[in-house]
């Protein structure tokens, strides 16, 4: 097992002279700890893109691999762009909606969403659909969706609390 983790360890690390592994091998498995000395623009570059949105937001492609934190008093709409093969989002509930909920939209109005999303333990399927909802008085701080886009449709999945916490809708 050892061998294996090194192995995979080397693979992984594009610079092994600047990394030290160690391990612990137990018999409850193998814990490994990685050291690397990086600079501050190498630990920068490590950090994905998020923005903590409070309004309407119209998004574009130049924003793929974006978390977007849903925080607001006011609910709101984010709507996401034409599809391009390997662009993807996240959107994370912070504020949890209660007069009204946050909607993630297709452009458009195309049914481009396909996926599942598990909400209070259960999988709800959404097939041909152009609205996510975070639903008001229902979602919660810390529910999520997450969209991969293979150039022609969004593929979603997902998390919610509640079991009306997260639904998808065509219009």
């Amino acid at each position: 097992m050892k061998k294996f983790i090194y192995l995979l360890l080397s693979l992984v690390l594009v610079t092994p002279a600047l990394a030290t592994v160690e391990s612990d091998a137990t018999s409850q498995g193998v814990d490994v700890w990685i050291h690397k000395n990086m600079t501050a623009s190498q630990l920068s570059a490590t950090i994905r893109d998020y923005e903590i949105v409070t309004a309407a937001n119209t998004i574009t492609n130049a924003e793929c691999g974006t978390t977007y934190i849903l925080n607001s008093a006011t609910e709101f709409a984010s709507t996401l762009p034409a599809p391009v093969a390997g662009c993807s989002f996240r959107f994370i509930v912070s504020a949890a909606p209660v007069g009204t909920a946050y909607t993630i939209v297709t452009s458009a109005g195309g049914n481009l969403i396909d996926g599942t999303t598990v909400v209070n333990g259960g999988v709800i399927g959404c097939v041909d659909e152009d609205t996510i909802t975070f639903t008001a008085s229902a979602a919660i701080s810390g529910d999520w969706v997450y969209l991969i886009s293979d150039g022609t449709n969004w593929f979603m999945t997902g998390q919610a609390f509640a079991a009306t916490g997260i639904a998808c809708t065509a219009t």
